[in-house]
């Protein structure tokens, strides 16, 4: 059953839709960073503000041992408040960006969690302060090195796909009047914050990420996520700093979202390519696929691929992750660039390691600009 409250909602998506498509939007090389005509490289900060035990378990291991998601950890660890200070202290530090400037990165996509911005409802155990000042120390060192930072609403109220990177392994409650509402008062959060910082801080936000990898389980959630959607990007497209919404698609492809948001909306599109789930073992047929990849540069809107890694089912060897990096690329920057998963883990993968890579000589200063192992 579809609430009238939806049903209000959706007609307002729509009328804003029409509205966006009759009238020209202020001009969007006024943003801190241009996807339309720059080219984004670099890595997510990944398992920083949001626990993903499987990229490093320490501190479950020394915590609470039996959690397996940052909800169950912060309903677990005798004081996790304070571990999670530790952990957010010492994961992320300046060396990292003197590590991604070296390589010539100019971005880096922060997934944190709704309760960073705006208070958890009773019973939901998050930590709930403390993320915003560490994002701040971040991008204090993002203008430091010339790095751009997306901020990425990797949880959202109810959880949008019950994934361990939600911040809560289950069921998908994110679909409901009252989750959406809560996810939009996050938003403006984001934006109201964002208003707030330092010049030198602000300036180097390029875009607001409304939701990351939501799930669909029909056409009615799907209508329901636009209609989000929709009624994010006017929240952040009415903010006086002036940032793109990015929006992932879902796993839907390009062609369900091909007359969402039309141009000149300041938005981006969001795709993770991945060639690990499941695992592919044939390297011509990923190569292939990766090549077919630059027909995403007609799409109306940037395309960047947010996340991607070296992980598949191809024997790993060097000239192979050479060719699998350079060959993804220098695809992904004929659209809007590329921004790997992730920036380090503690599990020696170098496939899911922007840092490991770089000490191996996969990543150099010349794969962002020459990707000599390219195979298209």
């Amino acid at each position: 059953m579809v609430s009238s409250s939806f049903i209000g909602a959706l007609v307002a998506g729509l009328g804003f839709l029409t509205a966006v498509q009759g009238s020209p939007i202020a001009k969007r090389s006024g943003t801190a960073w241009n996807y339309w005509t720059m080219k984004a490289w670099g890595a997510n900060l990944g398992n920083w503000l949001i626990l993903e035990k499987w990229m490093d378990s320490t501190i479950f291991d020394k915590y609470a041992p039996n959690a397996n998601d940052e909800w169950t950890f912060a309903q677990q660890a005798s004081n996790p408040a304070a571990a999670l200070q530790e952990h957010w202290n010492s994961w992320i530090t300046e060396s990292d960006f003197q590590k991604l400037a070296s390589v010539s990165a100019n971005h880096v996509r922060i997934p944190v969690g709704y309760w960073a911005f705006i208070a958890p409802d009773s019973g939901e155990p998050y930590v709930a302060s403390g993320q915003k000042a560490q994002i701040q120390r971040i991008l204090g060192y993002c203008a430091t090195y010339k790095i751009n930072a997306i901020i990425d609403l990797h949880g959202l109220p109810g959880s949008q796909n019950g994934e361990a990177h939600s911040g809560h392994i289950g069921s998908i409650n994110f679909y409901t009047d009252y989750n959406i509402q809560r996810s939009l008062k996050t938003v403006q959060a984001v934006v109201d914050w964002m208003n707030s910082l330092p010049a030198n801080q602000r300036n180097q936000i390029s875009s607001i990420e409304a939701a990351n990898e939501p799930r669909t389980s029909s056409d009615a959630q799907l209508t329901t996520l636009k209609s989000y959607y929709s009624q994010a990007y006017t929240k952040i497209h009415a903010s006086a700093y002036q940032v793109p919404m990015m929006f992932h698609d879902a796993f839907k492809g390009l062609g369900a979202w091909s007359s969402f948001l039309p141009a000149p909306a300041n938005a981006v599109i969001d795709l993770h390519p991945y060639w690990a789930f499941p695992p592919n073992g044939d390297q011509s047929q990923i190569i292939s696929q990766i090549c077919a990849k630059a027909s995403d540069n007609s799409f109306h809107l940037p395309v960047l691929e947010g996340e991607w890694s070296l992980a598949s089912g191809v024997a790993s060897s060097d000239a192979w992750l050479r060719k699998f990096m350079d060959t993804q690329v220098s695809v992904y920057q004929k659209a809007s660039g590329a921004v790997m998963w992730a920036l380090k883990n503690n599990i020696n993968s170098d496939a899911w390691s922007f840092e490991q890579l770089i000490s191996e000589g996969i990543i150099n200063n010349g794969t962002f600009s020459l990707h000599t192992n390219a195979q298209c």
